[in-house]
């Protein structure tokens, strides 16, 4: 995934946090904004797991995204990870992420 669509400012995260649009499921919390392009935080909690655990996590999810090509959205989005997303494996990982970004392209931005 390149740079340019990376979130990694804690003022970018706010932002998009404040903007309170979010589509909660089991294992992720997406929170959303429209924009002009494609970019995305990815944000796991420290008491999850160590930093290497975690970084290991969010280079899967950065895979998982070059796989599925979201990069036509005009959303700034910020995945956060909750606990039962440590427990999948790498198939259905990639399954819950395709769901979100199916359901944001689709266009069903209802708010939870």
């Amino acid at each position: 995934m390149k740079r340019k669509y990376i979130l990694k400012k804690n003022w970018e995260f706010q932002k998009i946090i404040d903007s309170k649009k979010q589509f909660i499921f089991p294992t992720i919390i997406l929170y959303y904004k429209k924009s002009d392009s494609f970019q995305i935080g990815i944000s796991i909690p420290k008491k999850f797991a160590i930093a290497v655990k975690r970084n290991y996590l969010k280079r899967q999810i950065k895979s998982i995204l070059d796989q599925i090509r979201p990069y036509n959205l005009s959303y700034e989005m910020i995945l956060i990870v909750r606990k039962n997303y440590l427990n999948l494996n790498f198939l259905q990982k990639q399954q819950e992420i395709k769901k979100i970004i199916e359901r944001i392209s689709n266009g069903k931005e209802k708010i939870k």
